[in-house]
């Protein structure tokens, strides 16, 4: 995603490039490379944490006070991503990430002093001491004792029980552990936060091999271990909130840059091994899709960096990323396992593969190390079965966000128009609607009055034509509102996708054509997609040829059209066609001699047209410019932006999808209870959040995204689409699912939103079209 970043991020991003091309040595990178684990080995990890400490980059997110960079969000974003992309190893958290922003928000002065010096340098290695045999994601149920004795400087607490599943407390000279501490009515009530000396006496370490061969895991036996009251962090019995505190830095780490690299790793095996021809283009798409999907991920996990710069409360944002992430990663390595074949079954160490006569390819050994690995990444820091829980306790415990409203700010003008613009839907075109017969093929009533009232034509037009400029991003803003009430058409047809086609076209007529659409003189529809064509962008069966007999200044065109939105009241069509010189794009009277029009309505309620020409006359004058490449880029590029567009008119679909299932899930009672209650209701509305928020941070990534080229726009709508499918499938199912038998019926709204869902997944290109566009393109 480079192409989305400024000037200042890309000097940030070679600087950090150039120090890592000196800094990390090949036995550094090695490390890095052949790591399967959570994080490196110890020695090289810390090796590393040491070469980033002389530099003062060890800790970047940290505060200026405490020794971090004063970084923005964004510059540690791009650093995290340029470690992973350099195979730097990956460093523990448990001491620069975990322990020490709690050390910040609640030790005191002297605590500060005594441990954040040693974290930064990599003086100090700590471990986590916090879950136990019988209390892992139910945290509150520990019972490892801690009793207080002795009074002013000789207070100390004597710790009796076991912790397990302590990475790298072999290695670690430090534990931040929860303990028991008291016996109120709630569990969560008597338990302390307590930091000490791995050496002191009392404490027994006793490895536990994991079922991929490494030692990474310890189980922990306390003995009468003596810890001074000094170490507490926190009030006693008051360590669950600052245990809390504590898993929303270890849920919210990044996953985005490490998934790249990996990915990256994934194609590269793929390229060498010689696949089955058939089997070739599927990884490709499966391959295409984890990218779009990690960029998806990306977008939230920048989102919420910002939000964080801002002192916004995290909210679920670190659940959710953490079932995203850990999910992607076991994906991942489920594809690599695939393309690893039968090589992944040998028991090497990773560093064997090439020490033998017949070599064995590095990345296949690590195929199975991984995937062993991964199993525990949707397990550890609390299970996706508890970030689930948590995610729909939040979402179920504040009220539904209004559907129109931006997640972010908007210019003002842009804003107050937003504004304008869902009112006057709330009260002119509420939802569920039905077309009256009288009003046949006419434009609706409410979209006359748009154009009237709000001047929607010209909104996102520049400023010297009347518009509020913006281009794309404005019309993605209010494409957001008009979906809310299921009003993308005609704004759909009549402002982005004829407009962005036309302005792309050498000709003076379509710059004529341009001027009348965007004053609403004439009405244009694009008649591109055909019947045999089912991903609705190739062109194929529509011709355009001499005509019989003549010298060849009179043409015939026949072809069928299909599902024309607009058509149904066009007074211009413009219709692609393959001639012998390539495509073209002809401008044609709706009511032109020879051309049958059948009007028919759409499963969205909107309007649209069969178009069949059989041998229909045209000039060379219909011609919108000269048939060849630069007309069928042109369309391209059009049907592209539309794409966009519909992204962000699914996020208005898909939250009001949203807000409706929220609302009726707390209401509707079964078995004396409502059904919210239930736990595989929760995690349905979970998986439900969790896709519509990777898709909203997507499109609202992309529609500030500074897109240059025509490979960059391409790459932003088949990834941004794929997203927004995934979400129109997750959100739109659920809400039916969820609302039982009346989400089949007409009379709730949710039917009618899910339909709409149903087709966006489908316009300007199937998932399995983006996909196979996005393979094409490569990574970003």
């Amino acid at each position: 995603m480079d192409w989305t970043l400024t000037e200042d991020e890309r000097a940030f991003r070679d600087e950090v490039r150039a120090f890592l091309a000196q800094a990390l040595t090949p036995e550094l990178r090695e490390a890095g490379r052949r790591c399967s684990g959570i994080f490196s080995d110890f020695a090289e990890g810390q090796a590393w944490h040491r070469i980033l400490a002389a530099r003062g980059w060890s800790v970047p997110h940290w505060p200026r006070e405490h020794g971090g960079t004063g970084w923005s969000p964004m510059q540690q974003y791009l650093f995290a991503r340029e470690l992973a992309a350099a195979d730097a190893p990956p460093r523990a958290p448990m001491g620069t990430h975990m322990v020490a922003p709690v050390i910040m928000a609640f030790g005191t002065p002297a605590q500060q002093q005594a441990w954040l010096p040693g974290i930064r340098s990599g003086e100090d290695y700590w471990c986590q001491g916090y879950s136990e045999p019988q209390a892992g994601s139910d945290l509150a149920a520990l019972q490892c004792r801690a009793v207080r004795q002795g009074e002013g400087e000789d207070a100390h607490y004597v710790i009796d029980g076991t912790k397990i599943w302590t990475t790298h407390a072999h290695h670690a000279n430090r534990m931040f552990c929860l303990v028991r501490t008291g016996q109120a009515a709630k569990p969560q009530q008597g338990i302390s936060f307590l930091c000490f000396d791995m050496a002191t006496p009392g404490i027994t370490v006793r490895p536990i091999p994991s079922m991929s061969g490494d030692h990474e895991l310890n189980q922990v036996f306390f003995d009468g271990v003596r810890v001074p009251v000094a170490g507490r962090i926190g009030e006693e019995n008051q360590g669950w909130s600052v245990a809390k505190y504590l898993l929303q830095h270890e849920r919210g780490a990044a996953w985005s840059p490490l998934l790249r690299r990996r990915l990256a790793r994934l194609r590269a095996h793929a390229a060498q091994q010689r696949l089955v021809p058939q089997d070739a283009p599927r990884l490709a798409q499966a391959m295409a899709e984890l990218d779009a999907a990690i960029d998806a991920l990306e977008a939230s996990e920048r989102r919420a960096l910002r939000a964080q710069a801002r002192g916004e409360p995290p909210g679920a944002a670190p659940s959710l990323g953490k079932i995203a992430g850990s999910e992607l990663r076991q994906r991942l390595t489920e594809l690599q396992l695939e393309v690893a074949g039968p090589q992944a079954a040998l028991a090497l160490p990773l560093g064997d593969g090439d020490h033998t006569p017949l070599p064995v390819a590095e990345a296949a050994v690590f195929a199975m190390s991984a995937y062993l690995n991964d199993r525990a990444a949707s397990i550890y820091a609390g299970t996706n079965e508890i970030q689930r829980n948590i995610v729909a306790a939040q979402l179920l415990a504040q009220p539904a966000p209004e559907a129109a409203s931006a997640d972010e700010p908007l210019p003002p003008d842009l804003g107050m128009l937003c504004d304008s613009l869902a009112r006057y839907l709330r009260v002119h075109a509420p939802v569920p609607r039905t077309r009256q017969p009288a009003e046949g093929a006419a434009t609706p009533a409410w979209w006359l009055g748009l154009e009237s009232q709000l001047g929607l034509l010209i909104a996102a037009r520049p400023e010297d034509e009347g518009g509020l400029g913006g281009g794309l991003a404005t019309h993605m803003a209010l494409m957001r509102v008009l979906g809310t009430a299921l009003a993308g058409e005609p704004y759909l047809g009549r402002a982005v996708l004829v407009p962005a086609l036309l302005q792309r076209l050498p000709s003076a007529r379509a710059g004529a054509l341009l001027q009348a659409a965007v004053a609403g003189q004439v009405r244009i529809a694009l008649a591109h997609a055909e019947p045999d064509q089912p991903d609705g962008r190739s062109l194929a069966g529509t011709q355009l040829r001499p005509g019989a007999g003549s010298s060849g200044a009179a043409w015939q065109l026949s072809g069928h059209k299909s599902a024309v939105r607009g058509a149904h009241d066009a007074t211009h069509l413009l219709v692609s066609a393959q001639t012998p010189d390539g495509p073209a794009l002809l401008c044609l009277p709706a009511d032109a001699p020879g051309l049958q029009r059948r009007v028919l309505p759409l499963r969205d309620g909107a309007m649209a047209a069969e178009l069949c020409f059989e041998a229909l006359p045209c000039t060379p004058d219909d011609l919108l410019g000269p048939p060849g490449t630069a007309t069928a880029e042109a369309i391209t590029q059009a049907l592209d932006e539309a794409t966009l567009a519909v992204c962000a008119e699914a996020i208005g679909v898909l939250t009001r999808l949203m807000g409706d299932t929220l609302d009726h899930v707390r209401q509707r009672r079964q078995f004396g209870a409502p059904i919210a209650s239930f736990q595989a209701v929760q995690h349905r509305l979970a998986d439900m959040q969790l896709a519509l928020t990777q898709a909203r941070d997507w499109v609202g990534a992309l529609a500030q995204a500074p897109l240059h080229t025509p490979a960059q726009l391409a790459r932003a709508a088949s990834s941004g689409h794929l997203a927004v499918a995934h979400a129109c499938r997750s959100v739109g199912q659920g809400a039916v699912q969820l609302h039982g038998g009346m989400g089949m019926t007409e009379e709730l709204a949710v039917g009618h939103f899910f339909r709409r869902a149903t087709l966006i997944a489908q316009q300007f290109g199937t998932p399995a079209w983006h996909a196979r566009r996005l393979a094409a393109l490569g990574p970003g």
